[in-house]
């Protein structure tokens, strides 16, 4: 299998489960559940290590014992936290208010606490980076990186430039029109002619990825929505198993839209460890 660096986020995610949706204005109830591991990194890290891959997590959490039991906690899922930093303080604590569908909406604290510089050993030999991180370090790993290895990266926040990267991929509820008017165009001026692939995932519609010789779209597989936390992250690990295995990117497309699908019937933000019996 193949081994895969992820630069994300591992976050404390705090559960309220609301008893109707958010809307403005709206007065709800909510019962808040205790916090649990979640964040970019986690959701896709356990993914790819459920199907067996060699995955090392370079992220950052407090020095208080959230960030050791999430630390711990995977770890005993087979995911490197060696290189894992730790702040001074607790862990900030991510809301998720989580609809009667299932549904969820996010928020951060402001301001949030930013990646610290990632400086993985230039001597190491991934197969596959992996970015839903943002910064200037970041940005030279994604340009170091792109002649040794496959570099998948989560679209950046607007006004980036020089972002390198062979797949990008975004949700199309986060893109501008203009972007969705014509994603390879736009990932291309970010990604440079390296680009392969711009995959933009639309939910219960399914994913489509742009190239050169047009659209390739797949549906979303059916499922029942328990909690749709991390379903992206979930999406894109299989989008890279599959692309590591060599599949062509409308099976690797398929991959990942059967993981996300697993992924929402579960009240988890990392997905459940049932993911296994769909690894080929």
């Amino acid at each position: 299998m193949a081994r895969i660096q992820i630069v994300a986020r591992i976050n404390l995610d705090v559960v309220v489960r609301l008893d109707g949706a958010v809307s403005t204005g709206a007065q709800l109830r909510g019962r808040f559940d205790k916090g649990r591991l979640g964040g970019g990194g986690s959701n896709t890290g356990v993914a790819l290590a459920y199907a067996g891959h060699d995955v090392a997590l370079f992220a950052h959490v407090g020095e208080d014992s959230g960030g050791t039991a999430m630390l711990a906690e995977l770890a005993g899922l087979g995911i490197d936290v060696s290189r894992v930093r730790r702040f001074a303080g607790p862990t900030p604590p991510v809301l998720v208010l989580l609809d009667p569908g299932g549904e969820r909406t996010i928020i951060r604290g402001c301001p949030s606490v930013a990646l610290p510089p990632v400086s993985p050993d230039p001597l190491e030999k991934p197969d596959v980076l992996y970015v839903k991180a943002y910064g200037a370090e970041v940005a030279d790993l994604l340009r170091a990186r792109m002649g040794s290895c496959l570099v998948v990266s989560h679209a950046p926040p607007a006004g980036t430039a020089d972002w390198p990267a062979h797949v990008m991929v975004d949700s199309a509820a986060h893109m501008t029109a203009e972007a969705l008017a014509d994603p390879y165009r736009a990932a291309r001026v970010l990604a440079g002619e390296g680009l392969r692939w711009m995959v933009v995932t639309d939910g219960s519609r399914g994913a489509t990825a742009f190239g050169p010789s047009g659209p390739i779209r797949v549906p979303a597989e059916p499922a029942t929505v328990v909690d749709s936390t991390g379903a992206g992250d979930v999406f894109t690990a299989g989008l890279i198993h599959g692309l590591t295995g060599g599949a062509p990117i409308r099976d690797a497309m398929s991959i990942g839209t059967r993981w996300a699908a697993l992924a929402v019937t579960s009240p988890t933000s990392v997905p459940p460890a049932s993911l296994r019996d769909l690894i080929a």
